[in-house]
């Protein structure tokens, strides 16, 4: 008989009955579309981001793209993406038909090389996407101020960053527009489903109606206007009642990722084996996943299974997928990394029971 799995690496934590009261509030309304209770998760998003304007959609790839369309980002332009992060972020880059641009990462903490961007600014580039991987952005605002220094746009993947700060100022707030994502391992869940923050009211209005094929206003169901070619990217009450259901205890999510995270840190042995990719906890930043760089990582992993422990792989560095193929001369630091990452359990109800047992099985086996 297979093992069971006991130590998942992440899953979602919905509050049942929660969720199924505001859930059949939204049935009894009968109007499952985007209406009431996706405009009160975007108040609670903006109330709780400090940010003015907050927009809904169907995920965090379409938040990038309506985000880098509402700028105006056309094919003739070229778009600066890390090379390690999910693929979505380049794919909606593709969208608007712009070009990647890849651009290495440093070796301390995963994010965006700064040096290297500055290498790959052309005429033609038009926006920078950072990617805050697991809840880190220690250099964003040095990457702002030298995008203002060249009139370049800003556009965030905050996917993994929801509450996770800089300093004072929520990350995803930094930048033109920043994206999050609420995928069923994120700190908030609506299934599927993204949403857009801006401060500028041009992008917001652009937002609106590019989500919305274009459509000037509420719709009627007949004679819209239309001002634009627009999409269909909303986002249901069903999916903004769900989340609504999380955001009451979200103090409680971001409590124990930080406090999940500093058992591990405190507990792992680092060394030139085995170190985690660190986080700013004291700066503000939330560890949504805790990731670390390991020699023998598949032997890690595979080690770990056999255990009851579930890890996950790094995604491969954009240059090393077939849709963005490149040498990795240009990517010294990528090549580093280059199967040497692995995210470890972080789920938000992994007990510390569990990681201490996860610490121990790792501890081992670098001793052998």
């Amino acid at each position: 008989m297979k093992k069971k799995l006991k130590i998942p690496f992440a899953r979602p934590v919905i509050n049942i009955n929660k969720s199924i009261n505001l859930i059949k509030d939204v049935l009894n309304k009968n109007f499952p579309n985007e209406g009431e209770f996706t405009r009160n998760f975007e108040k609670k998003i903006s109330t709780l981001l400090k940010t003015k304007y907050v927009i809904t959609s169907t995920s965090g790839t379409s938040a990038i793209f309506l985000a880098l369309k509402a700028i105006n980002v056309l094919p003739e332009d070229e778009v600066l993406v890390p090379n390690i992060t999910f693929p979505a972020t380049a794919n909606a880059v593709k969208l608007t038909g712009a070009k990647v641009v890849l651009v290495d990462v440093n070796k301390n903490d995963l994010l965006i090389n700064i040096d290297d961007l500055k290498k790959k600014i052309t005429r033609k580039t038009k926006a920078i996407i950072p990617v805050h991987i697991s809840g880190r952005g220690g250099n964003i605002l040095e990457l702002i101020q030298f995008a203002k220094s060249k009139k370049i746009k800003v556009i965030e993947d905050a996917a993994e960053a929801l509450t996770s700060k800089s300093g004072s100022r929520f990350l995803g707030t930094f930048g033109d527009a920043g994206c999050f994502s609420f995928a069923p391992n994120k700190i908030i869940t609506t299934g599927q489903g993204g949403i857009i923050v801006t401060k500028d009211k041009k992008i917001f209005d652009s937002l609106k109606r590019l989500k919305d094929q274009g459509r000037v206003g509420m719709t009627t169901g007949g004679e819209d206007k239309y001002s634009t070619i627009g999409f269909n990217f909303k986002f249901t009450n069903l999916q903004g009642a769900l989340g609504l259901s999380q955001l009451s205890n979200l103090k409680k999510r971001i409590k124990i990722l930080r406090e999940n995270y500093l058992i591990y840190e405190k507990n792992l042995n680092q060394n030139d084996n085995f170190r985690l990719i660190g986080f700013r906890i004291k700066k503000g930043e939330v560890p949504l996943w805790t990731d670390a760089y390991c020699k023998k990582r598949n032997a890690l992993f595979k080690y770990l299974k056999t255990q009851g422990v579930t890890c996950r792989y790094f995604w491969h560095p954009l240059n090393y997928c077939k849709p963005y193929k490149q040498s990795f001369s240009k990517f010294k630091n990528s090549k580093f990394f280059f199967k040497k990452l692995i995210w470890l359990p972080s789920s938000l109800d992994t007990s510390k029971k569990d990681i201490l047992k996860v610490c121990k099985l790792i501890n081992n086996f670098y001793k052998t």
